[in-house]
């Protein structure tokens, strides 16, 4: 999955509750259960601000995390 500055700016394009849903979609596919931490509208600002200052070679370490994921 290539994941560079115009996937990034359509993630970030989305509402809190598009970006919240697609979180913990993300976060079951890959084994994690965020529900037990009850994740808020203040977090998914703070998801949002923690994406929006990725770097580009971080960018490219998620997209290839993403493509080696558990799907």
């Amino acid at each position: 999955m290539e994941f560079d500055r115009n996937a990034l700016s359509r993630l970030l394009s989305l509402n809190d509750t598009q970006l919240k849903f697609l979180v913990n979609r993300f976060a079951s596919e890959y084994g994690l259960n965020l529900a037990s931490y009850n994740v808020t509208e203040g977090d998914i600002k703070s998801v949002r601000r923690a994406l929006a200052n990725l770097s580009d070679e971080q960018l490219r370490d998620i997209g290839s995390k993403i493509s080696g994921g558990r799907r």
